[in-house]
């Protein structure tokens, strides 16, 4: 299964490695979801959104056929966009050198775009007419846990996915500058001072295409409605009702990961309690480690996703 950092191994853009592996520190969905190439900026695929009936039969006697399950998806991919443009004079005074200057600003701009990116998986890009469904959107009302936050705009997700090509998985255009982020062409040019006059400087361009895709519609699960409050906290009871869901809905198959704010991830440290070791001359309270997963599956934290979410509630 490829991710973006094979993708960027594989296309042979070994500067770029470096860049990717340290922001995708602050994205981890974008180091754990699979990743393709395609070439355009859209695609047509083939979903699966039931099984196939299958069944016995007696000798000489035919069955149905069953085609229901597929249908032909169409996937549009995003203009992910960044404009980099600083004053010159600062970055040729910059005791690292000109250059070290300007990879330290493709290395912002390049986790500006990722941390955007990521942002999409869960909510979506819906402000043009390339755009891409995220997770919210796609995840089924039967495969979504409500744990019962009603306060406005304070909700928060939890979601169990499926990664894979034939699950959930991140779309570039083959020429995308997020895979050659170390080879950013700087531009001589001008900018706008503070006073509204021109200030030599160096700019570059991040514009590429980009976005997300979910070919099976069992394979994202979701507990929304989240909260703060006395019973809509994250719980490993919460979890269990999310990998039921899933698991029910896949044959028995567990999520590969499951992501939550960082917030909920607290509550959920704080609900598995404290131990208390008793020596013959003290006892010690030990709080429960940082939850990193549920029977064996990841549990990942992200600030990609939201705790002001809107209250979700059943179509």
């Amino acid at each position: 299964m490829a991710t973006l950092q094979s993708l960027v191994t594989g296309k042979g853009y070994d500067a770029s490695q470096g860049i990717i592996d340290e922001v995708t520190k602050l994205v981890p969905e974008l180091a754990t979801f699979a990743a393709i190439l395609i070439n355009g900026t859209s695609f047509q695929s083939v979903a699966q959104i039931s099984d196939p009936v299958t069944g016995f039969r007696t000798a000489g006697n035919g069955i149905d056929a069953s085609d229901e399950g597929y249908r032909l998806d169409n996937f549009n991919l995003g203009i992910l966009s960044g404009l980099c443009q600083r004053d010159k004079a600062l970055f040729d005074a910059d005791v690292r050198g000109r250059e070290a200057a300007l990879t330290a600003a493709a290395i912002s701009l390049v986790r500006s775009g990722m941390k955007s990116l990521a942002g999409k998986v869960w909510y979506g890009a819906h402000a043009s007419a390339e755009k891409f469904d995220g997770c919210a959107t796609l995840c089924a009302d039967a495969l979504t846990v409500d744990a019962g936050n009603s306060t406005a705009n304070s909700s928060a997700s939890c979601f169990a996915v499926g990664i894979g090509e034939e699950k959930c998985h991140l779309v570039f255009n083959k020429d995308s500058k997020l895979l050659t982020s170390a080879e950013l062409d700087w531009n001589e040019g001008t900018m706008d001072g503070a006073n509204s006059k021109p200030v030599p400087s160096y700019w570059t361009d991040l514009t590429c295409w980009a976005g997300f895709a979910c070919r099976n519609a069992k394979a994202i699960a979701r507990i929304a409605n989240l909260g703060s409050g006395s019973g809509n906290k994250l719980t490993d009871e919460f979890l269990a009702e999310l990998v039921s869901k899933y698991a029910e809905a896949n044959d028995g198959q567990n999520p590969d990961a499951i992501f939550c704010t960082f917030a909920q991830r607290l509550f959920l440290q704080k609900s598995r309690g404290t131990l208390v070791r008793t020596t013959p001359r003290t006892s010690i309270e030990i709080t429960a480690g940082v939850p990193l997963e549920y029977d064996g599956i990841p549990i990942i934290a992200t600030n990609s996703l939201s705790d002001a979410e809107a209250v979700w509630s059943a179509a």
